[in-house]
């Protein structure tokens, strides 16, 4: 197995003026999936250009055949320039033609238009640059020192924390892009700095604290007996904060009472079903029975592995998941039922003067609203109660679609066992099988997205105004979907040719499925999106944490791909055991979630209270379950 020193992670690549997209820049969320963001380096010297020959093949018109010369020697990375005029800088400073500088971990290399970024363990700096690894010293205590302040200011409510540069807001479903370092600038703000501070709150900032990338061993001895008691019980590091402190307590009654309202709402859906079964489908035979059993459950299946496929990063604990779940199939139906009773009532009391039109219109409105309000009223729970594990719009779309599953599930039985002896099984399998699997989902995904973009902005318009855009949107989506089948069954039974009836109530249900199926269609785009946004989070966060010896450089590489990671664990399934593999994906799981909570920190997340962060839980726990690895042989 060849050596690995570090990785080389493509930062930007701005395109000549004269290219095809004139002053366009290209970050690594808008590229294609298949181009290559990390390079590994297996090798001492590593040759970097434009030909095929080269290690490190960069597709930049401006990038020399043979451009650069990347070593790493025992006193530390060194870059040589191998052109007689294009272009290699090292933060900004230029390499002069057939000369050399010394480098860290972290530094910014331009080559041509593309900055790439050195992400290696830490090395010992060549003693002839100890000038100028002096200067960059100073810079990153000044930086540090103001850092540290504002999140002092902050924690005692006398300031605001200084918002980070306008230029990492530029995409939506972009991670902040590192600033290229002109000579005179300040350091990249997440590399590591020598300044020694204390434990949690280096952390917080990303730095590493003193020794490198360790919390004080008092700490750590604390961290690791609250994490040994309540790792089991919450399954994870944000859960653990989440019940931490009064704040805790009262969560857990409240989860507590909110499962005990799951039993017994669970109960009255059992004595609806049965009674349904009892009179309706037992009576038509054992064929009605299945019918009604399981069809319902095939989209409810696919839905339920297409969440799992889309949750391929910072994956969903699996009791949240489930709370989702039958949050829409139990909680959210029986108190549909009853609100659409009392309005459809009221509907119907308003006598024959009543258009045909407007009773339609609010025939649809009622399921519209009312279903789509307690389905999202399961989203805004999540997400204000347990704000750490809804982390952006991919989360968004895991518990949007899982309550939407459960709704449409449930609904489903009930509309079985109503209908199937009454030769609708044909209508049912394709309007709401065939066809509609997907329509639940789809409506209370846009609520979950756009709580999930809160997690990416910091306007606070934005926070509030796009929930609601959300919100609105699925209602309309929602609305519009039942008015079309209601006004459509209204003018079929007007028609006096029941051939004429019935091709005009089909064209309309058919077409009834345009808006959703664009719905789906531009959701997925923001899913590509998001995934895309959740790789550059791990590239980018986790950047110090290899530098500081938290990150193997392996791992760090092996986090980018998904699926290569998805191998990778299978792999050790087969030749380790169920044992090891949950070991290994615990271990990855704990690095990505790093990065995660090093984003929301980012982005103006608050401190937990008391010394401990999530970070140090976060760290502690990877070392802890790498230990247990290499004492295991894997």
């Amino acid at each position: 197995m060849k050596e690995t020193y570090g990785v080389l992670r493509v930062v930007r690549v701005q395109l000549p003026a004269n290219a095809a997209f004139e002053d366009a820049e290209l970050t690594p969320t808008e590229w294609l999936a298949g181009e290559r963001f990390v390079y590994v380096l297996t090798n001492r010297e590593t040759s970097i250009g434009r030909a095929l020959s080269n290690d490190i093949l960069l597709m930049d018109p401006t990038v020399s055949r043979e451009h650069a010369r990347l070593v790493v020697t025992e006193q530390g990375w060194r870059i040589f320039n191998l052109t007689m005029r294009n272009t290699v800088c090292v933060n900004g400073r230029a390499v002069p033609a057939g000369g050399s500088l010394f480098l860290q971990s972290q530094d910014m290399l331009i080559l041509g238009h593309t900055t790439l970024q050195l992400i290696a363990p830490q090395k010992v700096s060549d003693p002839a640059d100890e000038t100028s690894a002096t200067q960059l010293s100073s810079l990153h205590q000044d930086l540090l020192a103001s850092q540290q302040k504002e999140r002092q200011l902050k924690l005692t409510g006398e300031s605001a924390v200084t918002p980070l540069p306008d230029a990492m807001f530029n995409d939506v479903l972009s991670v902040p892009t590192p600033l290229i370092m002109a000579p005179e600038s300040t350091p990249h703000m997440f590399a590591p700095s020598p300044t020694k501070l204390p434990g949690s709150r280096a952390q917080s900032l990303g730095m590493p604290a003193s020794p490198v990338g360790r919390v004080p061993l008092e700490v750590e001895e604390n961290l690791t007996t609250e994490w040994e008691e309540q790792e089991s019980l919450f399954g994870g590091v944000t859960m653990q904060f989440a019940f931490g402190g009064r704040r805790g307590n009262k969560l857990r009654w409240l989860l507590g009472t909110l499962g005990i309202s799951l039993l017994a709402m669970g109960a009255v859906i059992i004595l609806l079903f049965n009674t349904f079964f009892g009179v309706t489908v037992l009576q038509h035979g054992v064929s009605s029975l299945l019918l009604t059993l399981f069809i319902p459950l095939i989209p409810a299946g696919i839905v339920i592995w297409l969440v799992n496929v889309i949750d391929r990063y910072e994956r969903e604990p699996w009791f949240l998941r489930l709370a989702a779940f039958l949050w829409g199939g139990i909680i959210a139906i029986p108190l549909a039922q009853l609100s659409e009773g009392l309005v459809d009532a009221w509907i119907s009391s308003l006598g024959p003067q009543t258009s045909t039109l407007l009773r339609s219109l609010l025939q649809g409105l009622n399921p519209g609203i009312t279903e789509e309000a307690l389905k999202g009223l399961g989203l805004v729970l999540l997400f204000y109660m347990l704000r750490d594990e809804f982390d952006n719009v991919t989360d968004g779309f895991v518990y949007g679609a899982l309550i939407g599953a459960g709704f449409a599930l449930t609904e489903n039985f009930l509309y079985f066992a109503t209908n199937v002896s009454k030769g609708s099984l044909p209508y049912l399998i394709v309007a709401r099988i065939v066809l509609g699997w997907l329509t639940h989902p789809t409506f209370t995904v846009c609520i979950g997205v756009a709580l999930g973009y809160v997690r990416h902005t910091r306007v606070r318009w934005q926070q509030w105004l796009v929930p609601a855009g959300g919100f609105l949107l699925a209602v309309l989506l929602h609305s519009a979907y039942d008015f079309v089948i209601f006004y459509a069954g209204a003018l079929v039974t007007n028609l006096p040719n029941n051939t004429i009836a019935l091709t005009v109530w089909w064209v309309a249900i058919l077409g009834n499925y345009i808006p959703p199926f664009v719905t789906q269609l531009t959701l997925l785009y923001i899913l590509v999106k998001s995934l895309a946004h959740e790789a550059t989070v791990v590239r980018e966060f986790l950047a110090s944490e290899v530098s500081s010896g938290v990150i193997r450089v392996d791992e760090y590489a092996l986090l980018q791909s998904s699926f290569q990671r998805a191998k990778a664990e299978r792999k050790v399934l087969r030749k380790r055991g169920l044992k090891q593999w949950l070991r290994v994906r615990a271990l990855y799981q704990t690095e990505i979630g790093l990065a995660f909570r090093k984003w929301h920190v980012s982005m103006g997340d608050e401190p937990k209270p008391g010394d401990i962060q999530p970070e140090d839980v976060y760290r502690q726990r990877i070392r802890r379950l790498r230990q247990e690895l290499e004492q295991t042989g894997t």
